[in-house]
């Protein structure tokens, strides 16, 4: 191990310790109410409704003991000019374009790489592989996010990012190596998991170099993909009981666009977003300075994507849907097979790992 891996550890093994002490203490040591942001973040709650309820009771803006401003949607909703995402905890590779091109290029070269123009234009090559993926399938027991969801995300992505067909599999790889990228940047994950994400970034931004617009292809690439995998496994953890849904699927392709948007959250596919302040901001009569930290955390009845993940939301609806259909169309029935697990450590995206299912006719009599 070297030194600077070694240190890596210390700062996730330090980041992390904190999260779990402030979120079961009053005060550092004494028995007391917890900071309920310190126990949203360190992302083990499974019901995380009563931290939610916690947070909304300290105001729409406010400063948690672990360092950041927590902001609600009456302090933030809409706004976008001042704040940039950046990580909260220690990385072991940047994937984010740097704050301040957050405003200006890389949003418009974002916008440009995977808005719905560019869909469309890929719309061809996004349907040619991913039925190819689809046919590869096998009928029986199947985990809808490993063996599904996940890589039918990448080759949705490989089509829409226009990777070459002898680098589809490095970029399978690379992507699913990136798994946890998105949760990393607010709960620090174990550092084999760091390490291995890091090598993930690497190797998809050496994959996209050529492209005129990698920087914005790198972002699509770790975050697209999750939220394409999450909103695919999330519509087909709702079908699974829904055979009729299901069946409506298979004799109306134009359903599959309905399945996704019900199951996409009105606030878009990250539950928590953290920022940086570029500039002083007021906001709910607080003053926040200039390179501080915030997060942000939509209401459970948001209207629409925050800002900062809106350009991510329609190349992987895009992606969910095409793969809904055409699971659909190669497969009768599917039915669960057991229960669903979703990760710890996530509180960005709480993302499913585990959607135990049976695929196909025989095994669902």
């Amino acid at each position: 191990m070297t030194a600077a891996t070694s240190a890596l550890g210390r700062e996730l093994q330090l980041v992390h310790a904190a999260q779990w002490l402030y979120s079961v203490n009053g005060e550092p040591f004494v028995p007391g109410d917890g900071d309920p942001y310190a126990g949203l973040v360190r992302g083990f709650a499974e019901d995380t409704a009563p931290l939610h309820a916690a947070l909304a009771e300290r105001g729409p803006l406010w400063r948690s003991r672990l360092g950041p401003w927590v902001a609600g949607p009456a302090a933030l909703s809409g706004r976008r000019p001042d704040l940039a995402v950046t990580p909260a905890v220690p990385q072991a590779e940047p994937w984010l374009p740097a704050p301040e091109r957050q405003r200006s290029a890389a949003a418009r070269a974002l916008a440009h790489r995977g808005g719905r123009g560019a869909v469309r234009a890929a719309a061809p090559e996004l349907r040619r592989l991913t039925a190819e993926a689809v046919a590869g399938l096998a009928p029986g027991p199947a985990d809808l996010i490993t063996a599904v969801a996940a890589p039918l995300a990448a080759t949705g992505y490989a089509a829409l990012l226009g990777v070459a067909a002898d680098r589809h599999a490095r970029f399978a790889a690379a992507v699913a190596d990136t798994a946890p990228a998105v949760d990393a940047l607010l709960c620090p994950q174990s550092l084999a998991a760091t390490e291995r994400a890091g090598a993930g970034i690497r190797a998809l931004r050496e994959l996209l170099a050529p492209s005129e617009h990698a920087e914005a292809g790198l972002v699509l690439a770790v975050a697209g993909t999750r939220a394409a995998t999450d909103l695919l496994g999330e519509t087909l953890r709702h079908l699974l009981d829904r055979p009729d849904a299901w069946s409506r699927l298979r004799t109306d392709p134009g359903h599959a666009a309905e399945a996704v948007r019900a199951a996409t959250p009105a606030h878009g596919p990250w539950h928590l977003h953290p920022l940086t302040a570029l500039a002083p901001l007021e906001a709910a009569g607080v003053r926040v300075e200039a390179g501080e930290q915030v997060t942000f955390v939509p209401g459970p009845g948001g209207t629409a994507p925050a800002p900062w993940t809106g350009p991510l939301v329609p190349a992987a609806r895009a992606v969910a849907e095409e793969a809904l259909r055409l699971l659909a169309a190669r497969f009768p029935r599917i039915g669960p097979d057991g229960a669903p697990v979703r990760a710890r450590r996530a509180p960005v995206t709480r993302r499913l790992v585990r959607l135990p299912a049976l695929l196909g006719e025989e095994e669902t009599r």
